[in-house]
């Protein structure tokens, strides 16, 4: 009996041990692009196997197998293989040839070093551990330039081999490497030939784009985190244009609030991208200049990190055309989505942490989204990674909330050169539209979601004001805010619905004449703010914001039909005095100087509105025309009511002919309101907000 409990136990342990050393750890395969379910995959000490059998299926051959010798016999027109059992070599059309490691049998199937298939068929072969995936990809052919020994160095990209059957003559990229030296990115892209791309930029998330045409991807590595002065990641894939051409795109991620713009240059079989990144200066304080009475002594000022906002929960909404991930966010997270596989799609936010009650993760199961994972990154970063095959995921902020939407179908609305819209949708039958003509106002209704190409956004300021989109009751709506003076003709044909403008028929009435004055410039810097970017202080002009503003608020008040002028549209250096002169010698009907606040204590934020009262025959009153400007940026804008001063030692303010105003927009010295000025979105809010007011002013006051 002893001998019978010791020969259990010692058939027990070898049962463990011999499950334990060939654990399954799911992995999923990919075949040229595609998610092969038919074929398992395993992991033991460290290596992937898949199963012979059903690999060799998937590619059309037939098999058997001889139990006595422990053979499998795999056979396809004239070609012939013949492997074994616990042997690393097998035969191919009688000639041996040898495996990096033993087929061996598990569950009743014979399992494949995963890597001596892809060696078999010609394939690459990437295997992610993290991830749980492998890709086998087809080898280009022997002809393609491999890179140089010298072009493989730190921070290069590995090459990989990847070209689709068919392709002719193509360029091939065979390096991608970057640098981050003396306060510049660089970025360098080496090809096989001469090469030709077109170059732009991209928001929401904010991203730089180059298109080489006619190319293939031959560099494995699709992502790799940067995270330095500004530069998030670097990406690039294979493409197909609408004619089915190959190209080549390589995505850089940045922060627009501290990247402001790039050069591309063509250097043959060449690319070179430079990005120039903010430079770290000391911290000064704010002089405001605009008052020549009171000169303040600067000090050194301490600004405050910004608040991190807490994420308490994330809601799933799903619906028949689309799933929603629901967040709250403060204004001042800055958002950055990206898609890193087939499978995973990632949200990352800074400026905020997942609260340790919000479950890291979370099964959801529905058609478009699998699961999600939450992880905290550092203490200012969160990561969402979502589960998700969905073929399309659109990023949504707006009223604090922000969306991420998962949906398999979708249309998209884009321009119709040179003026009008188009949403093109393959079930366009079942979009509704509705044209409220009393407030000039578009609705879209659509079961799945509706993209919104960046070149829509192009046409605020002209003949639409405002394009937006909200996901609501089981549907995505968008509104398009026409311009006053344009009226909207819609019509539907075909897979397209069209929207066309057409200008309204202008009433007699004189247009205002608007001075505008940016704040300070040149020599002149206004406040000096300051900013902790990555560990580092970063400092901004308020002379910048100023004409920031102002030159938004310029092209909003002429498309209005608004005669303006400006003290200055570039960074020079203007005399007070010299600016209302100007207004006075054009008999400037309104004028609006445009400024940014600064102080010692850090929590004071907010948006006030400076005026002397001079008892003149203008149009409007001083002190009505700062009441009229502040309530309208406080309303449409939601900054705080810092209501309007009286300072009549402004040399502006005290000099000009004309109703004028100084709007001190915002705190730069604090930090949310800092935030916001390195939002364009809030800026170009503020300026409309601004424009809104002289229309009012514009209807009520001018008889």
């Amino acid at each position: 009996m002893k001998k019978i409990k010791v020969l259990v136990a010692a058939i027990t342990v070898f049962i463990l041990i011999f499950v334990s050393a060939f654990a399954a750890a799911s992995y999923k395969l990919y075949v040229e692009g595609k998610l092969i379910s038919s074929v398992k995959t395993l992991e033991s000490k460290g290596n992937v196997y898949v199963t012979l059998a059903d690999f060799f299926k998937l590619k059309g051959f037939s098999l058997s197998y001889e139990s006595k010798s422990k053979s499998i016999l795999v056979k396809k027109a004239k070609d012939t293989y013949q492997f074994y059992v616990d042997k690393a070599y097998y035969y191919f059309n009688k000639n041996k040839k040898n495996l990096s490691a033993k087929i061996f049998v598990s569950g009743g199937k014979s399992y494949i070093l995963v890597k001596d298939i892809a060696s078999i068929f010609g394939y690459s072969c990437y295997i992610d551990k993290t991830k749980k995936l492998v890709n086998l990809n087809v080898n280009k052919p022997k002809t393609a330039t491999l890179p140089s020994k010298q072009s493989q160095q730190k921070n290069t990209l590995a090459s990989r081999n990847g070209l689709p059957k068919g392709a002719q003559d193509p360029i091939y990229i065979t390096d991608i490497k970057y640098s981050v030296e003396s306060g510049m990115f660089v970025l360098n892209i080496s090809a096989t030939k001469n090469v030709s791309f077109k170059d732009y930029k991209l928001s929401n998330p904010d991203r730089i784009v180059l298109d080489i045409s006619n190319s293939i991807d031959n560099v494995q590595n699709n992502k790799i985190e940067i995270n330095k002065g500004g530069i998030f990641r670097l990406r690039h894939a294979q493409n197909k244009d609408t004619n089915g051409s190959l190209f080549t795109r390589i995505v850089i991620d940045y922060d627009s609030t501290l990247i402001k713009d790039y050069k591309v240059t063509n250097l043959g079989s060449q690319i070179k991208i430079e990005i120039e990144l903010p430079i770290n200066l000391p911290v000064y304080t704010n002089v405001d200049s605009s008052e020549d009475f009171q000169i303040q002594d600067a000090q050194n000022s301490t600004i405050t990190p910004s608040p991190v906002y807490v994420i308490q929960k994330i809601d799933i909404i799903p619906s028949d055309g689309f799933t929603v991930a629901q967040l709250d966010v403060f204004p001042t997270v800055v958002s950055d989505i990206y898609r890193a596989d087939q499978s995973f799609i990632v949200l990352n936010l800074k400026g905020a942490q997942a609260s340790s009650q919000l479950s890291n993760f979370y099964q959801v199961n529905d058609s478009k989204v699998d699961y999600y994972v939450v992880s905290n990154v550092d203490q200012n970063n969160v990561q969402i990674v979502f589960s998700s095959k969905a073929k399309v995921f659109v990023l949504n902020k707006l009223d604090g909330k922000l969306e991420v939407v998962f949906a398999d179908q979708y249309s998209s609305l884009k321009v119709n050169p040179p003026s009008s819209l188009v949403l093109s949708s393959p079930f366009v039958s079942q979009i509704n539209y509705f044209y409220d003509q009393s407030s000039n106002t578009i609705r879209l209704e659509s079961q799945y979601p509706i993209t919104i190409a960046d070149d829509v956004y192009s046409l605020q300021g002209s003949v639409v004001t405002t394009v937006y989109s909200v996901y609501q009751q089981d549907k995505c709506i968008v509104y398009i805010q026409i311009n006053p003076n344009y009226i909207a003709n819609i019509s539907k044909c075909g897979n397209n619905i069209t929207i066309s403008f057409s200008q309204k028929l202008q009433k007699l009435q004189k247009r205002l004449k608007i001075f505008i004055d940016p704040g300070h410039g040149g020599s002149d810097p206004g406040a000096i703010y300051t900013k902790i970017v990555d560990g580092k202080k970063v400092t901004y002009n308020e002379k910048d914001f100023n004409l920031d503003i102002s030159l938004r608020l310029r092209e909003k008040l002429k498309s209005l039909g608004y005669e303006v002028y400006m003290s200055r549209d570039k960074d020079v250096y203007v005399d007070l005095y010299d600016r209302t002169r100007m207004a006075n010698s054009l008999n400037a009907d309104l004028f609006i100087s445009i400024h940014n606040n600064a102080i010692d204590n850090s929590s004071v934020r907010g948006t006030m509105v400076l005026y002397k009262e001079k008892q003149q025959n203008g149009l409007i009153s001083d002190k009505q025309f700062a009441q009229i400007v502040l309530e309208s940026i406080v309303k449409q804008v939601g900054t705080q009511n810092k209501g309007i001063v009286e300072r009549p030692n402004l040399a502006v303010l005290r000099t000009s002919n004309m109703p004028a105003v100084l709007v001190e927009v915002a705190f730069g010295t604090n930090p949310q309101d800092l935030d916001l000025l390195l939002s364009d979105s809030f800026k170009d809010a503020v300026a409309k907000a601004i424009a809104d007011a002289v229309e009012y002013i514009n209807e009520n006051y001018n008889k």
